[in-house]
């Protein structure tokens, strides 16, 4: 098969003009910086009349280089590019096209060799030339007239009255190699302003994440610039921005998909942009489903959506390093992978939050936390959140959680507590616990233990809550066929039933007084909370039933235990988080395990 190139057309864009969709051959390619995600690509491309050797690979299609899907003679069309002026360190300037989209006509397995006899192409040659035309006929791919390329040349003099008449230059080919070009971009976000003082003085700085259709990166102002731009900018407006200096990204502090960052300067330039900019994208997301986050390592940065399932109250502490209030609430999130998350907002988001209408929230770089086995997702700074966020993923969830979703049984990855030390595999006895001092320390310790239902304390174990879902707060009845919730301070005609069980658990080596809440109480009793409840109002003796039957039944068990003081008594308040059936070939495999690891003899 005959592969016609865009002959001449290298020669009309390395002249600074346009040329639509070209169609050129790749003739090779070369590493020219970093490693992992920072690597950048040069490659070797032809037209069929001439080549160039400083084509620029944008980073987002590095995997199809790396994978060998683009490799040597294939023929591509290059569906997107700009072009930059590059300093040519003693040779004034230099003119490079930056490939941002591609389109592989024909893999280079398939072709296997070189189309044409290209001669190499040179900025002397080029200067020599006439000014740029359309070849004549013109290719089938070339534009009817010529154009001036998306180059981001600024003169000295700019300011923001003349940004918008700038070409501006797509954020996904920022280098620091290039100071001259002008981004028009969105905010996605902008960070509460932060202060610092320590040994080398005192200064306050915010962070803002950028998008456009080619990319994001984030930018920060320090001090004197922090001051200047932050009321001026707002997120969801678009500007244009210029004259920052751009810096290897830290990954350890964002999520963007970009290698590198903006700082602005004193020469910095920001206009807001007057004309329509619906076309501009918003926040870009990379969604993971709940059940996969799992599987990822502590500290990674993530994005999600999810419905709120229910929402704890807001919570006041004291930070340890700086005495500082601080507030947090913590937010459960279900999706359609069947998996629940704890998300821990803090400051004012935690503050405003309202959870009753079960709102769908699209999150975007969170940090995965992990502690005895169980994980959570926590806000930081730059992180972003959109309460029912007019996104496809986001009306998906609307209508799984209120089309049956809500009632869909889940896992809850927050919910994996393991064991002391040994990972969430490890079972061990009332007695390890105490030999390790379990629940003396200042936060709560998990473990799991295999144990018996000894007893259990029916007497006021179920009560009427507030039939809000997200409050659980048992009602005072007014004796009128009305409740009041103190907590949220309504009177309702109806509520709902909760359970909150005492027991006694015991293993061969001690027992413990445990408190089970409604849904671990649920699972020991194998009935629900409405069905407990009707029992105590109709049929005491069926009540009483109930919890007697499930007396010296077996459980695999994982709890939280932590010393609390109540009336100046220190008394270990041990919960249970979770429970399970015993399943014997498991408990089998462990005691087995545990026998030779103590005998060394093989059973």
């Amino acid at each position: 098969m005959t592969h016609k190139l865009s002959e001449g057309s290298l020669e009309v864009i390395m002249n600074g003009g346009h040329y639509d969709k070209p169609i050129m051959q790749v003739l090779g390619s070369k590493k020219i910086q970093g490693s992992g995600a920072n690597e950048r690509f040069r490659l070797l491309v032809s037209d069929g009349k001439h080549s160039h050797s400083f084509a620029m690979l944008a980073t987002q299609l590095n995997d199809r280089l790396i994978s060998g899907e683009l490799s040597d003679y294939s023929v591509v069309q290059i569906d997107r590019f700009v072009t930059s002026l590059l300093k040519n360190t003693g040779k004034g300037e230099k003119r490079v096209m930056i490939i941002l989209d591609i389109t592989i006509v024909a893999p280079g397995s398939e072709v296997g060799k070189k189309l044409g006899n290209p001669e190499t192409w040179t900025e002397e040659s080029g200067s020599s030339a006439p000014a740029p035309a359309a070849p004549s006929p013109a290719p089938r791919n070339a534009a009817p007239a010529l154009k001036p390329q998306i180059t981001s040349v600024a003169p000295a003099n700019l300011d923001s009255s003349m940004l918008s008449s700038q070409m501006t230059h797509p954020i996904a080919s920022l280098s620091p190699y290039q100071n001259k070009w002008v981004i028009k971009a969105r905010v996605m976000n902008k960070s509460a302003i932060r202060t610092w003082n320590n040994a080398r003085g005192e200064g306050k700085l915010f962070s803002m994440d950028l998008c456009d259709e080619s990319g994001e990166i984030r930018a920060t102002a320090f001090k004197n610039e922090c001051d200047k731009f932050y009321d001026m900018i707002q997120i969801d407006k678009v500007y244009y921005i210029s004259r920052c200096q751009l810096k290897t990204a830290n990954k350890q502090y964002t999520s963007l998909k970009n290698d590198y960052e903006m700082t602005f300067t004193a020469n910095t330039v920001v206009a807001e942009c007057m004309d329509d900019d619906s076309s501009m994208p918003t926040v870009k997301y990379d969604f993971m489903p709940i059940n996969d986050i799992g599987g990822k390592s502590p500290d990674t940065l993530l994005d999600v959506v999810g419905v709120c399932k229910s929402a704890a109250d807001l919570h006041e502490l004291t930070a340890k390093n700086t005495g500082k209030l601080l507030k947090k609430r913590e937010v459960t999130l279900v999706d359609n992978s069947g998996g629940a998350i704890v998300l821990t907002m803090w400051g004012d988001e935690a503050e405003r939050f309202e959870g009753t209408t079960h709102p769908v929230i699209a999150v975007k770089g969170a940090r995965l936390a992990e502690f005895n086995g169980s994980k959570s997702l926590s806000c930081l700074a730059s992180t972003m959140i959109r309460m029912n966020p007019d996104l496809p993923e986001a009306h998906k969830l609307r209508g799984w959680y209120d089309n049956g979703g809500a009632d869909m049984e889940i896992v809850n990855i927050s919910a994996r507590a393991g064991g002391y030390s040994g990972g969430s595999n490890e079972w061990i006895t009332f007695s390890d616990a105490e030999a390790r001092q379990l629940g003396s320390g200042d936060k709560g310790d998990y473990f799991s233990l295999l144990g018996v239902l000894t007893l259990t304390y029916s007497d006021n174990a179920v009560y009427k809550a507030c039939p809000q879902e997200q409050c659980n707060k048992k009602l005072v009845d007014n004796e009128n066929g009305t409740f009041r919730c103190e907590k949220c301070n309504r009177e309702y005609p109806n509520y709902k039933y909760r359970i909150l069980l005492a027991a006694n658990v015991s293993d061969p080596t001690g027992d413990q007084r445990v408190t089970a809440f409604n849904e671990s109480a649920e699972m020991m009793l194998g009935l629900k909370a409405e069905e407990i409840g009707r029992m105590f109002e109709y049929d005491k003796t069926a009540y009483t039933q109930a919890f007697e039957e499930i007396k010296f039944k077996t459980f695999v068990f994982k709890f939280r235990t932590k010393m609390e003081t109540y009336n100046d008594e220190a008394r270990l308040k041990t919960t249970v988080m979770n429970l399970q059936p015993i399943d014997y070939k498991d408990a089998n495999a462990k005691l087995i395990a545990n026998i030779k690891s103590m005998t060394g003899i093989e059973v």
